[in-house]
């Protein structure tokens, strides 16, 4: 017996540690509500799985205020510790990632990643400023993001001039100044990196237990997949301009029937989109605009005006459709812009010179079409008689009285009501 409890005492002893199990979940866009419903289903699995730490890696360029509030909240109340790692290198936790950034009970970063530039922007520069109403946001994010960094032992100082002066540092710097715990290339080196600190969850102490991790990734449901991806503020530009354009081809083409059920349903995905993410209503106007003045280029021969006109309000409101103070730094791609501007260009240049052709070109059909053509008598003119000209068979006469014989070519003058005036090739 006494072997068989030595033997026993050193086999667990000798035993090699239980790898860590680390639940992850990746955020790569704004920040809004299908994050946070992200967030919850990851905590919640974490929490089940009785995971060491739920890992979130991050790179965003902002979001709404009112749902960073609920996913601080969410990370501040969490069961378990919760890592937020800014990744990969060329990521950023810009604006709200910023605020979710510092309420882990970890923050992390990637080699080349940035993190700051959290004050909130008004909704237009050109518009009359609310002194008032700005200095009240600010100060409300000023104190928001300070009592963070404060419960997490953060630089309280860089994360107010964060909010008040837009403040922007790389990773290097973060770790200086304090505002974040570790920098680490990869997963793995973040987890050997915070094995053994203590961290506080719940007003208690727990030491992380991350040394040989096993990564599980908490999956999103199928319509928070499809909510985030229609959160995306290009895809939404991208749904609203291919719409519009299936149904201006549906418009002036009648009855093809599929152009008009692709453009509406990218219409209706485009307006689930806008109830996800804060419009600058301003924005929405100047598209709105440029959207109706290139429909109507279509009707109305206004020589391009219309056209160019409606291209330059889109342009413009797509820079500015997502600017509000709810939501600083989302925008649609600057490229996809440009991309959507060129295009339309070409094709309204296109267009213009397609009708410029067609202006310039002789006239092919009806009544002016005939003069100059040439026709074959089919019954003598002395001096009327009928002529075949352009597969039908006219009454003629012959313009100075002369008489012409049948099979003989003419060329007509004139149209006098259902009549031709001829004359024989050859004479003056």
């Amino acid at each position: 017996m006494k072997r068989l409890a030595i033997a026993t005492l050193m086999g667990l002893l000798t035993a090699p540690a239980q790898a860590a199990r680390i639940d992850t979940m990746k955020v790569s866009g704004p920040i809004f509500t299908p994050v946070l419903q992200y967030l919850s289903i990851a905590l919640d699995q974490a929490e089940k799985d009785k995971a060491a730490a739920l890992l979130l890696e991050l790179d965003t360029p902002g979001g709404a205020l009112d749902t960073t509030k609920e996913i601080v909240q969410a990370i501040l109340a969490a069961p378990l510790p919760v890592i937020v790692y800014v990744s990969p290198s060329g990521a950023g936790a810009t604006s709200a990632g910023t605020f979710v950034t510092l309420a882990a009970h970890v923050a992390a970063m990637a080699p080349g990643s940035t993190i700051g530039a959290a004050h909130p922007v008004s909704i237009l520069a050109s518009d009359p400023p609310n002194e008032i109403m700005e200095k009240k946001v600010e100060n409300y994010a000023v104190s928001f993001i300070e009592a963070i960094a404060s419960q997490r032992g953060r630089n309280v100082q860089w994360a107010a001039e964060a909010v008040r002066e837009s403040a922007s540092i790389t990773a290097e710097q973060a770790l200086e100044k304090k505002v974040v715990d570790v920098i680490a290339p990869s997963r793995e080196a973040l987890m050997a990196a915070v094995q053994g600190r203590e961290v506080k969850v719940r007003g208690s102490l727990v030491k992380l237990e991350t040394a040989d991790p096993q990564f599980h990734e908490v999956d999103m449901t199928a319509e928070q997949r499809f909510y985030f991806f229609l959160s995306q503020p290009t895809i939404i530009f991208l749904l609203l301009v291919g719409g519009v354009a299936a149904l201006s081809i549906e418009l002036t083409h009648p009855g093809a029937v599929a152009p008009g059920v692709v453009g509406a349903i990218c219409l209706l995905l485009a307006a689930i989109g806008f109830s996800i993410v804060p419009v600058n209503s301003t924005g929405a106007a100047l598209m709105g605009l440029g959207v109706a003045m290139l429909v109507s280029e279509l009707f109305v021969p206004s020589f391009g005006a219309l056209g160019v006109g409606g291209l330059l309000c889109l342009l413009a409101g797509s820079l500015l459709l997502f600017r509000t103070g709810e939501a600083p730094g989302v925008f649609v791609d600057r490229g996809v812009i440009l991309a959507t501007g060129v295009g339309l260009a070409a094709f309204l240049l296109g267009v213009g010179t397609l009708v410029a052709k067609a202006q310039r070109r002789p006239v092919a059909a009806g009544r002016e079409a005939m003069i100059g053509a040439v026709a074959v008598v089919r019954r003598r003119l002395a001096p009327r008689g009928k002529v075949a000209v352009m597969g039908e068979l006219w009454d003629a006469v012959a313009g100075d009285g002369a008489t012409v014989e049948e099979g003989a070519e003419v060329s007509v003058l004139a149209v006098e009501g259902m009549r031709l005036v001829v004359r024989p090739l050859g004479r003056s």
